[in-house]
């Protein structure tokens, strides 16, 4: 089988997905006797370890790790959670490590504080991407900014900082986005290629308005974000988070880029589109042996919701995926991981049942064992009145 599925529990669900050289994790949580943020960080870290190993690969293998945590969004708080968190993964990963993204949001379980999930790859040649005058966090760190490995790029969550680690842009959306994607443009030519090899990018970023203000932010946001997307740009996703691992910053971004010009974009007639009229944004690329399936929402050509629950949205993003993976020739069987994005508030008997209408929904285009998810609640997306959003990953059997 070209795709290897492991868990660490008898379940059906894999948490770990072997493609070749490519390990893909999902989301992992620690298990219910974790009593606070360094035992969650520990356990999740084992696990990691253990599923690793099970898959062929080690913890030196990981070039990309993500953090979802859930904190109080405030400078006290989020210092707090990250400074017990890093003495625990300082003691897993030694410089140089995986690149890392670190995202406040929502948790699919009430007493979790912790969500990680990761990338490695085993056995290729690899090289540290860490330009001169590049920013740095606040305090030393065994990541990296990012990793090239054979003719891929995993770059880490880049942001608004300067070399001492301090923010630029104090409350300004507009400067933090520039300086947010000028830092990705330098990590792609440092790996040797550019903004044309960008197949997937992903943008975190904090609002808190409501109707009509979420587009007119997105937008304003993205006004900026052009004029540095090639044409086509890559796939990916835009999500409002609760916060990052600074307070005050309002945009992180973050990509996968592959090297080469063989590549197919994936743009199904028909689709859903975005507010910006001409936008010349993508729904997928196919490049060699893998697909990148952007963030796919239940919306229509001018990019309005479609669907007032979670079923419908889910079935019709499940759709667009479908009909995305199609543009390929591909199907659901190449999936070998998921990120579900949704938006669900109320008690956490509320957001339960509305993550198994997702789980539901999926069984059925996904029978399995399915790929492996990281799913995470988001403050919102680009658009009103969406509540998911789902990208795929997807490698070929040739």
């Amino acid at each position: 089988m070209y795709l290897e599925f492991f868990s660490a529990t008898d379940g059906d669900t894999p948490e770990v997905v072997r493609a070749g050289n490519l390990v893909f994790v999902g989301g992992l949580y620690a298990g219910d006797g974790a009593t606070d943020v360094k035992a969650e960080a520990g356990a999740i870290f084992e696990r990691l370890k253990a599923l690793l190993a099970q898959a062929g690969a080690t913890l030196a293998d990981v070039v990309k790790h993500n953090i979802y945590f859930s904190s109080s969004p405030d400078d006290l708080s989020i210092a707090h959670f990250m400074a017990e968190l890093d003495e625990v993964r300082s003691t897993y990963f030694t410089y140089p490590g995986p690149t890392t993204t670190e995202i406040n949001c929502g948790l699919d379980r009430a007493v979790a504080r912790l969500m990680i999930d990761a990338w490695a790859v085993i056995g290729a040649e690899r090289e540290v991407l860490d330009p001169p005058a590049h920013w740095r966090w606040p305090k030393p760190s065994p990541f990296v900014h990012g990793w090239k490995v054979g003719n891929m790029l995993f770059l880490g969550g880049q942001r608004a900082l300067d070399r001492d680690g301090r923010l630029l842009g104090l409350g300004d959306i507009e400067i933090q986005t520039d300086e947010a994607f000028r830092n990705l443009d330098t990590m792609l030519k440092a790996g040797g290629g550019d903004r044309r090899n960008l197949m997937r990018q992903n943008t975190y970023f904090r609002f808190f308005g409501e109707g009509r203000a979420v587009t007119d932010y997105w937008e304003k946001m993205t006004a900026v974000r052009r004029r540095y997307m090639s044409v086509p740009s890559a796939a990916g996703a835009g999500l409002r988070i609760e916060s990052l691992s600074l307070a005050d910053e309002l945009i992180q971004v973050e990509g996968i880029g592959v090297l080469g010009d063989e590549k197919q974009r994936l743009q199904p007639a028909g689709h859903w589109d975005w507010s910006i009229p001409g936008n010349q944004f993508t729904q997928g690329w196919k490049i060699g042996r893998l697909a990148f399936i952007g963030g796919q929402i239940s919306a229509d050509a001018r990019a309005r919701a479609v669907g007032h629950d979670m079923e419908t949205q889910s079935r019709n993003v499940f759709n667009f995926i479908r009909r995305t993976l199609a543009e390929a020739g591909l199907d659901e069987t190449h999936v070998a991981k998921l990120y579900i994005y949704y938006h669900a508030e109320g008690s956490w008997a509320d957001i339960a049942a509305e993550r198994e209408v997702i789980a539901r929904v999926q069984r059925e285009f996904y029978p399995s064992p399915g790929p492996v998810v990281t799913a995470l609640r988001v403050a919102g997306f680009a658009f009103e009145d969406l509540l998911i959003e789902i990208e795929a990953l997807a490698v070929t059997r040739d």
